[in-house]
Order: structure tokens, then C-alpha cells, then sequence
């Protein structure tokens, strides 16, 4: 049913995804506000636009308002199934969701194709199923699932995938969402990630704030390739102990260019993988651009992989790796176990330059490599620390112990 008011077109949920998805589909083809009320379910087949590649519930194409009315005790509106419930596809539109309960999706809860401005908040994320179809999007063999997408690419940026950065321009928030991703150990799970977003002169300032993400097999946050500035702030992420196929895991995962700050982030990688990593900035192989002047400041980070673990050499709190240049680590706090605190590596070929390690404390923590890792191919690393357990396989590293 829908009902036109001054302020929004209401929609009430039925039940019935033969009654649901039209329902809907009908209001967000109208654009403007609209306010969603009662349970959905969107629990049938997905369709494929004609002329689109990619399978979904509902296309939003306009500039739109899509909030969530509470109802008498507070629950937010349901949306039940569906493989992807909402994919927006709205290029130089404005498109905000607000406080909508999307309960086991599949592949993943929105997927945003394009936009120029978009504001997801508010809402709640429970269990998306991973599928092998999102897995072979994304070009690999293992199921996926993703709480919120945005890319117009899902295969992770390359030379060969650069994705269409010029789909999105302006300022895209997401922020005070509640995502359980219920990751298991055949699949890749994935709370936030932000694929090859922004091109010049339209540019993104992209801000994910106070999330809280869970059991995850995969990054909880994923930036890789940004045209302008991103920004993790003030999110609570834990990982849980089962990892998905894949190797080297992190919990943030920030990859080429953009202009990076990673700060206040409550993180706990429980992972039971010795490779695994809190926060890892990795410049790409050349012609890619490198990552530059990420700064990484005032996270609280605890390695708390199960007893037991063997770590390797990657395994870190935190870690700048590959191709990376100028990057600041700044007063970071980190606790538990792994190979390092804090890692600077060159693998591949990798030449990680101009490393700043400054004010962390990994007082409470414990290395089975050394509590900073200066690595092979790692050029002018500056550490200034009250903890000097340095292990300097690089070159011109300055350790600056201060009092």
C-alpha cells in the first residue's frame, strides 16, 4: 500500500515480495522522500535490468529521501531477503537511506552503482548470505557478500579493472550503521568497501564514521583507489576468529592512491590466521599510483588471534607494505599478540619510503618477530617510540627513543 502525504510517500510492507517490490520499486521511481514502514520481504529471484549487467530487488535511478519509520516500540521497518535489496544507479543524484533493517540479504544489503552525493545511515545489517554469483563478479572463485558496495566494479581495482571512478562525485557518508556480516570460514564477508571511487575534476570526500561491524571473514573497512579523501573515524570493528580463502587478511584495508585518514577506530582481529593484520596501507605496483600520506592516528588496535597462532613476519597491528610513500603512524595504541606491533615491508619488490612511526604505544603487547619491523627494500622509516624493540632489516631508518 502506498498513501501520499505532505512529507513522504509511505510505504507498508505487506509480507509479500509479489506485493513488496513493485510497491516499492513504484515509490522510488517517483524520487523525492519516501518513508517505509512495517516488514518487506524481498525474499523471490532478482532481476537484470535490460542492458545491465548486474542482478537486483530495486533501481534507484533519481535523487531520493528512503527512511525507515519506526514503529510503536522503536523497530526499525524489515526488509527480508532479496539479493541485493537496493542498487542505486543514479549518476549526479543525491541519494540518502536512513534507518532500514535489511535481514539476511544476499550478496549484500545496497550496492551504490553511482551517485553524486550519497548518505547510508542509521541502519541495520543482519547476516547477509554470500554468493557465488557476487563471487564471480568479483572475479574469484569464493562466495562473497558485502554489507554496503560502492563501486561501479566489483572486481578489486588493476590496471585491467579500473572501474569507472567518474560514476560518483560529491560527498558519500556512511556512518552509525549496525552490520553483523555472520562471516564463515568458505566465503568472504566484507562490511564496507569502496572500490575505484572519484576521477578529477569530480572528485569524493567519503567519510564512514561509527560503524559497528562484526564477525567478518574479510576487511570490515576497504578503500582502495580514491579520486579525493577518505575518511574512517570513530568505527567499532571486530572481527571474530574465522577468516575466509584468503591470504594476508585485514581488518582496515587501505590500497593506492587517495588522500587517507584512518583515526579512533576501535579494532579487535581475533582472526586464528598468522598473517592477519589490524590496519595495512599498501601502495600498488607501479603504473598503479602509490599511497601517499595516509595518516594513521589514535586507533586502539587488539591482535587477539587465538593461542597457539604461529605469526609470520606480515602479521602486524599495523602495517605499511608495498609501494608507499610519506605514510605517518601516530599515536597509535596497540595490545595483544602477533609477529609485530607495527611493520614496514617491501615484499614483491615493494619500496616503502618515508615511513613515520611516532608516539605508538605497544607497551602491552606482544611480538613474536619484534614490536616494529623495519623490513627488506624499506627506505628512511623514522621511528620515535618510548619502545625501541626495533628490528631494522631497511635502509637509513632514524629510531628516536624519547623518555
Amino acid at each position: 500500500m502506498t498513501a501520499k502525504t505532505q512529507q513522504a510517500t509511505v510505504v507498508v510492507g505487506k509480507g509479500n515480495p509479489d506485493l513488496d517490490i513493485p510497491a516499492v520499486q513504484s515509490a522510488v521511481n517517483q524520487g523525492g522522500s519516501i518513508l517505509l514502514r512495517g516488514h518487506f520481504s524481498f525474499d523471490r529471484a532478482p532481476t537484470t535490468p535490460a542492458g545491465e549487467t548486474y542482478s537486483r530487488m530495486i533501481t534507484i535511478t533519481k535523487e531520493i529521501s528512503l527512511a525507515g519509520g519506526t514503529e510503536k516500540h522503536g523497530e526499525l521497518p524489515v526488509i527480508e531477503g532479496g539479493n541485493w535489496p537496493f542498487f542505486v544507479n543514479a549518476p549526479g543524484a543525491i541519494v540518502a537511506i536512513h534507518g532500514l533493517h535489511f535481514v539476511r540479504p544476499k550478496s549484500g544489503a545496497i550496492w551504490v552503482y553511482a551517485a553524486g552525493g550519497l548518505s547510508i545511515t542509521g541502519c541495520r545489517i543482519e547476516g547477509p548470505q554470500a554468493t557465488a554469483e557476487q563471487g564471480a563478479a568479483a572475479g574469484t572463485s569464493s562466495p562473497i557478500s558485502c554489507g554496503i558496495l560502492v563501486t561501479a566494479d566489483p572486481h578489486p581495482p588493476s590496471t585491467t579493472n579500473p572501474g569507472t571512478p567518474e560514476n560518483f562525485s560529491g560527498t558519500l557518508t556512511i556512518a552509525d550503521n549496525d552490520i553483523d556480516m555472520a562471516g564463515t570460514s568458505g566465503a568472504l564477508s566484507l562490511g564496507i568497501t569502496v572500490f575505484a571511487v572519484g576521477k578529477s575534476p569530480h572528485q569524493v570526500d567519503i567519510d564512514v564514521s561509527r560503524n559497528h561491524i562484526r564477525n567478518v571473514s574479510a576487511p570490515a573497512i576497504n578503500f582502495q583507489l580514491i579520486g579525493g579523501q577518505a575518511h574512517a573515524g570513530a568505527n567499532v570493528l571486530t572481527t571474530g576468529s574465522v577468516t575466509g580463502p584468503t591470504a594476508n587478511p585485514d581488518v582496515v584495508r587501505v590500497i593506492g592512491s587517495g588522500s587517507y585518514v584512518i583515526e579512533h577506530n576501535a579494532i579487535e582481529c581475533g582472526w586464528a590466521n598468522g598473517t592477519a593484520t589490524g590496519i595495512r596501507v599498501t601502495g600498488q605496483q607501479p603504473p598503479l599510483p602509490p599511497a601517499i600520506n595516509a595518516i594513521v592516528t589514535a586507533n586502539d588496535v587488539t591482535m587477539s588471534a587465538p593461542d597457539g597462532t604461529s605469526f609470520a613476519a606480515n602479521s602486524a597491528g599495523i602495517e605499511i607494505k608495498g609501494f608507499a610513500r610519506g605514510n605517518l603512524v601516530l599515536n597509535n595504541r596497540i595490545r595483544g599478540h602477533a609477529g609485530s606491533a607495527m611493520a614496514v615491508i617491501g615484499p614483491g619488490g615493494g619500496t616503502p619510503a618515508g615511513s613515520m612511526l611516532v608516539g605508538n604505544d605497544f607497551q602491552d603487547f606482544r611480538a613474536s618477530v619484534a614490536g616494529i619491523l623495519v623490513g627488506t627494500g624499506a627506505s628512511n622509516t623514522v621511528v620515535v617510540s618510548r619502545q625501541t624493540d626495533v628490528q631494522d632489516d631497511g635502509t637509513s631508518t632514524i629510531v628516536v627513543a624519547i623518555p
